[in-house]
């Protein structure tokens, strides 16, 4: 009686260990590697790309972000910068296509207030050229349509973002430029009935 209760005890622990390791497996399919959320502080600024979830359903609102924060000695900086101090080149792992990121360069000027973050949400823009693959187009055109709903195609996403500008002196003058970089990755899930 005593062998049969060590044999079926083992045998039970084993299925359990075996069942432990097939939920593991499936932890780590369902999740990006890097991460859906970044920090990088630099002197008196803290720039974060954030995504709420790590995984989206089809259809899902994506919500992705970048803010951009001043906690310096000062209760406000004003920074230069192009159209938006933002930038979120991104690439879509699964197809391996890159989602270009281009924005107009006229110089802006925008007050940030100590502790109150500047945020911008994510929208890809993304952009191709006569001379692209017809698949490459048909996503881009694809990306366009969804972004329009605030979603996007399934895929894996990792976003390069960026905050590019330059604090402001008294006199207006820039101090130095600067570029604080992040990357953040997300799941969009691909529809069950297109497996």
């Amino acid at each position: 009686m005593g062998k049969f209760l060590v044999i079926i005890s083992t045998f039970v622990f084993l299925l359990s260990g075996c069942s432990g390791d097939a939920k593991l497996d499936e932890q780590n399919v369902k999740e990006p590697p890097i991460g859906s959320k970044a920090e990088v502080a630099e002197g008196d600024f803290v720039y974060r790309l954030v995504s709420e979830k790590s995984v989206y359903a089809e259809g899902e609102k994506v919500e992705v972000y970048a803010e951009l924060e001043y906690v310096g000695d000062e209760p406000e900086i004003k920074i230069a910068h192009a159209t938006s101090p933002f930038y979120f080149p991104t690439k879509e792992k699964t197809r391996n296509f890159d989602i270009r990121y281009g924005m107009r360069q006229p110089a802006r000027m925008t007050i940030l207030k100590k502790g109150l973050p500047l945020r911008e949400r994510f929208a890809p823009r993304g952009g191709y050229s006569p001379e692209d693959p017809k698949e490459y187009v048909d996503f881009i055109k694809a990306v366009w349509e969804s972004s329009k709903k605030d979603t996007l195609l399934w895929g894996d996403y990792q976003v390069s973002g960026s905050a590019n500008f330059d604090p402001l002196n008294d006199s207006m003058v820039s101090q130095e430029s600067l570029r604080l970089n992040a990357e953040i990755e997300f799941l969009v899930e691909k529809p069950k009935n297109n497996e």
